[in-house]
């Protein structure tokens, strides 16, 4: 039974960071990315009539690499495919580290010009160095050879990167809700990286108390 709801959650996670994936994609690639971000530009946030050039290139950046870990991602989490694959396995990994480190670069850059205020630029801001810094453990962790603390960072570090995902979850229901999309914008740069941490967190305390008790066990 547990093992089938990891799996049925790992397939939602991976459904919904594939969605999320094409929706970027025809969003900022096939349709006007200024009309599809027509609310924004409404509320005064004049950067998405994209007419700032510096802007322009680091948002189109953070959003090609941030979609490529998000897809990546999963993919590491897979058993099987780490056995069978793991040459593949390592470079995905280093790729998804690359496109993280890219993309949370420029993601420190844009945070300073977010909509929704300060409180909203320091949300982003954290997401950012929380983005980095978990994944900056994964990648050391496994250059030193602990697979087990290796496999909680990368837990950790995929939490952030599905932050793209919970944030416009969280964004709609708050917003659709309360009638303000501001507030539900403001506090979703915080709940959606923050939220998930926190469910990854008692994800592997379980993990572990359960490796434990096996042992003990046995």
């Amino acid at each position: 039974m547990q093992s089938l709801s990891k799996k049925v959650s790992f397939g939602i996670v991976f459904l919904l960071g594939f969605l999320f994936v094409l929706s970027v994609f025809i969003r900022y690639f096939i349709l006007d990315p200024v009309r599809s971000n027509a609310t924004l530009i409404e509320l005064g946030f004049e950067m998405y009539d994209f007419h700032f050039k510096p802007w322009n290139y680091a948002l189109y950046l953070h959003i090609l690499t941030a979609a490529l870990s998000l897809f990546i991602g999963p993919f590491q989490f897979i058993k099987t495919f780490r056995y069978r694959q793991m040459r593949l396995h390592r470079i995905m990994g280093k790729i998804y580290v690359i496109s993280i480190l890219t993309s949370g670069v420029f993601g420190l850059y844009l945070s300073y010009f977010a909509f929704g205020g300060i409180v909203a630029k320091l949300g982003f801001l954290f997401l950012d160095l929380s983005w980095l810094y978990t994944t900056y453990f994964a990648y050391k962790y496994i250059r030193n050879k602990r697979i087990k603390q290796h496999k909680e960072w990368m837990y950790r570090s995929y939490a952030v990167t599905f932050a793209a995902v919970t944030f416009r979850i969280w964004s709609a229901v708050i917003g659709f809700s309360l009638d303000d999309f501001t507030f539900g914008y403001v506090v979703s740069t915080w709940l959606s990286w923050i939220g998930n941490l926190i469910v990854v967190e008692l994800y592997i305390q379980k993990s572990s108390k359960n490796s434990s008790n096996n042992i003990s066990l046995t």
